[in-house]
């Protein structure tokens, strides 16, 4: 998906209206790579671009959408202190990037090596060491679409 679908996306499931939109700027995203030392997956710089620090309704609760790319970056030892505090002796790859933090006790991640439009490994505290669980964070992102839109639908998140 690039930057103009998941916007389009959005706006036609009631998720965020235009001025609701907020992505990173390009420098913003080169930033984020200058610091890590590598280029960030296609799909997941085409995320970061359209909704990088505001998606409306989307990720309600979940630390995914970001003032500065501080913010961001601080998510990865974040991770790792989570998984010391319940002394998992899983290590995170070094390639691994932690993009999302949903209320200290789960966080989601992908490899940089495995391509562009990696697959999404999520380690939930208590659950054991982190599991593939989307193919892609192309796919990723298209479920949390549908589920946002569905649970607005349902009235469980208001408008």
């Amino acid at each position: 998906m690039d930057k103009k679908e998941i916007v389009s996306l959005l706006i036609e499931n009631k998720i965020a209206n235009d001025n609701e939109i907020q992505g990173f700027t390009t420098s913003e995203v080169e930033q984020c790579e200058q610091v890590l030392g590598s280029k960030l997956p296609n799909q997941y710089r085409e995320f970061l671009l359209a909704i990088g620090h505001d998606a409306g309704l989307l990720f309600q609760g979940t630390d995914i959408l970001f003032r500065n790319v501080d913010d961001l970056l601080e998510l990865r030892k974040e991770a790792e202190d989570l998984l010391a505090e319940n002394e998992e002796t899983y290590i995170l790859p070094t390639d691994a990037f932690v993009f999302s933090m949903h209320q200290g006790y789960e966080f989601s991640f992908f490899v940089i090596s495995e391509g562009n439009d990696p697959p999404v490994y999520q380690y939930v505290e208590g659950d054991g060491p982190p599991v593939l669980v989307w193919d892609s964070f192309s796919a990723f992102l298209r479920k949390s679409i549908n589920s946002c839109a569905q649970a607005i639908k349902d009235g469980i998140i208001p408008l």
